[in-house]
């Protein structure tokens, strides 16, 4: 119970300096006059998925070191999607309808599915190489070029030095998060060598989960101030994010070994609740409250069957 509770510690860490980095960078962005929806596709998606690519990073440092530690890193990240993409957005969808529009339906959330589904060819041997690594990474660097050319980027105060600070917040929130990843990591392995259980259940349930508090946080303060381009942009652009460019870069360092449930379950499970998810907006380029309940219950079903697979496999 000790390095659980050290690792909500640390996974306060990754909160604390993901949302240094997040708000930062959103100032900057919206000081550049870019779009909501742009914003949430790439600043605050790669913001709120740094806790996923700082465990990455350090995961595969690990690895190259000789500790296993795959299952941590591959088990986050879908863990961490499968949540955003079901909970979080259902949360959302409680309290406000979620509209969409035919750019981010048929481009990035069919973007998104393609990801997931890349994912899961590359893992198919059971083991994600450098080169496959190195490929995701890429495929999301020219997703980010592409997007870039859409957006008419024009400062306002083009004289005035404002992002001093910001920049200065951004690499205080940046080596905040490498501190507190290598310490979930560290205590995420012990946890499973305690518990007697495979590292991509302490990845699926608990650091996924903890790891997804950014893209809530902001998926919130968004439905607060209005901004629904912004929640949803956040939300799709980080599941893009996250298994092309975190996985990306961790398999790019040292490969990946991928644990036969996260093959066959889990991500199975992540690409068809994002489908259902895509039905909904297709159909009515919207989410409202019945759906936001499904996308809920999704989560929960998932959830407790892990729980209760968990416990068969414990005896």
């Amino acid at each position: 119970m000790i390095n659980f509770f050290l690792i909500v510690l640390g996974l306060f860490g990754l909160w604390l300096g993901a949302d240094l980095v997040i708000n930062s960078s959103q100032r900057i962005a919206k000081s550049l006059n870019i779009s909501e929806a742009s914003i949430g596709l790439t600043i605050l998606s790669i913001g709120t998925s740094l806790p996923e690519i700082t465990t990455h990073i350090v995961s595969s440092i690990d690895i190259l070191n000789g500790v296993e530690a795959s299952g941590i890193a591959v088990g986050t990240n879908v863990g961490s999607n499968l949540f955003q993409i079901t909970m979080v957005m259902g949360i959302v969808g409680l309290f406000v309808t979620i509209k969409s529009n035919d750019i981010i339906i048929k481009r990035d959330y069919l973007l998104m599915l393609g990801a997931i589904l890349l994912l899961w060819l590359f893992s198919l041997g059971g083991f994600i190489s450098r080169l496959e690594g190195i490929i995701l990474a890429g495929i999301y660097l020219m997703y980010l070029i592409y997007l870039s050319k859409k957006e008419k980027v024009r400062d306002k105060n083009p004289y005035q030095t404002k992002y001093i600070k910001d920049f200065i917040l951004i690499a205080a929130g940046i080596a905040l998060l490498l501190f507190s990843a290598d310490f979930v990591v560290d205590k995420a392995i012990i946890l499973s060598e305690n518990w007697g259980i495979a590292e991509s259940f302490v990845g699926t349930l608990i650091i996924g989960l903890g790891t997804a508090l950014p893209e809530l946080t902001t998926a919130i303060i968004g439905l607060m101030k209005g901004a629904n381009d912004l929640s949803l942009g956040t939300l799709v652009g980080s599941n893009i994010t996250n298994p092309m460019l975190a996985l990306g870069i961790g398999a790019a360092i040292s490969g990946y070994t991928v644990d036969k449930y996260l093959l066959w379950f889990d991500i199975p499970v992540w690409f068809l609740f994002s489908l259902i998810i895509l039905m909904f907006f297709y159909r009515s380029h919207k989410l409202n409250r019945s759906e936001a309940v499904l996308c809920i219950l999704m989560f929960l079903s998932y959830f407790g069957f892990k729980v209760f697979y968990l416990r068969q496999l414990l005896g």
